[in-house]
């Protein structure tokens, strides 16, 4: 009787102990986690325009089980560091030379929480895979959502082109993972990072321009016996660094260099002849660069600038016939 117990008792620590051999071997198989990225642009950022602009991208993160194992369940934490060209996570900002443009990021649409890391006690990117029942690799993707900040009108182009801002994560870009039986899973503070990936994360900076004019008004005359001056303003925004060209073309009776103004109701032969300038001495006439005439050259600050108009009328013998005389003027900016 008491061989008979002891034989059973060796029968159970034998299964005990293949027991504990089992539950240790997928030790020994690959079982690992990975996250990849697309890369992630915004593109056409105006900065003068003072609004936000998005981008997206994907991220991949793939488990795999070993062929033995008892913990069906992976729980991943995917953690974005603080960035090459960054202090902090809210805002982000990235950078061309020592330029920068603030952006946030996040792995929702509501940008809450944002994209952060349990190195710096803010939240990652967590998820859970489930080994499928046929097979040994899952998968699942997340959107990550990018967004300049508005109202950042100085940031600045470079060489007068559109500009790439970039921001690098070495070693800050990690995953951390763990893989369970049952229950709740662990929480992503608790976890250590074993990998990393490359996200890219850039943005393209454009020239781009703003321009609106005042009314130029010569105000009531009879008889002009001598000239008549004043002036009108433009106001120009231009993304900082950006040059730019303004052209005025002649108008909607007349030419760059012979522009007039109709009577209201008249006939066509019913005008009253003036020119616009580029300097207080009236003497560049402002045009298309065409037939004797300039245009007025600029740098863009970000900020709105303004711009003179001269505009004169010559003396003339005789009078024009008594009415309203008006015409319009087509303002152009090349940048």
């Amino acid at each position: 009787m008491h061989a008979l117990v002891s034989k059973r008792v060796s029968k159970l620590a034998l299964l005990l102990a293949l027991l504990a051999l089992c539950m240790m071997a997928p030790a020994a198989h690959a079982q690992t986690c990975t996250a990849a990225m697309t890369p992630l642009n915004i593109p056409s950022v105006s900065p003068v325009r003072g609004v936000s602009y998005t981008g997206s991208a994907t991220l991949t993160v793939t488990c795999t089980w070993g062929l033995l194992n008892l913990a069906p369940n992976a729980q991943v934490c995917v953690n974005l560091g603080t960035g090459s060209t960054s202090t902090g996570q809210n805002p982000r900002t990235l950078g061309n030379g020592s330029s920068r443009l603030q952006y946030r990021i996040a792995g929702n649409a509501g940008y809450s929480p944002l994209w952060g890391s349990t190195a710096t006690s803010t939240t990652p990117i967590s998820v859970l895979l489930q080994q499928p029942l046929l097979g040994t690799v899952a998968s699942t993707n997340v959107t990550i959502n990018a967004q300049t900040l508005p109202s950042q009108m100085t940031v600045p182009t470079a060489n007068n082109a559109a500009t790439t801002y970039t921001e690098s994560f070495a070693g800050v870009a990690t995953i951390a993972y763990a893989y369970y039986l049952l229950g709740t899973p662990p929480a992503c503070s608790t976890l250590t990072p074993q990998g990393t990936f490359t996200p890219t994360i850039t943005a393209s900076v454009i020239n781009d321009c703003l321009i609106s004019a005042t009314a130029m008004n010569f105000g009531s005359t009879g008889l002009i016996t001598a000239d008549r001056r004043t002036t009108s303003q433009l106001t120009v925004q231009c993304t900082n660094n950006a040059a730019y060209r303004i052209a005025l073309d002649g108008g909607a009776n007349g030419t760059v260099s012979a522009r007039n103004m109709q009577r209201s109701g008249g006939t066509a032969s019913q005008r009253v002849p003036y020119q616009l300038y580029t300097d207080a001495a009236y003497s560049i006439p402002w045009g298309d660069g065409t037939n004797g005439t300039s245009m007025v050259t600029g740098l863009g600050t970000g900020t709105a600038q303004t711009v003179t108009v001269y505009g004169r009328v010559a003396a003339q013998a005789g009078g024009p016939t008594p009415g309203s005389y008006s015409d319009q003027v087509q303002a152009t900016i090349y940048f």
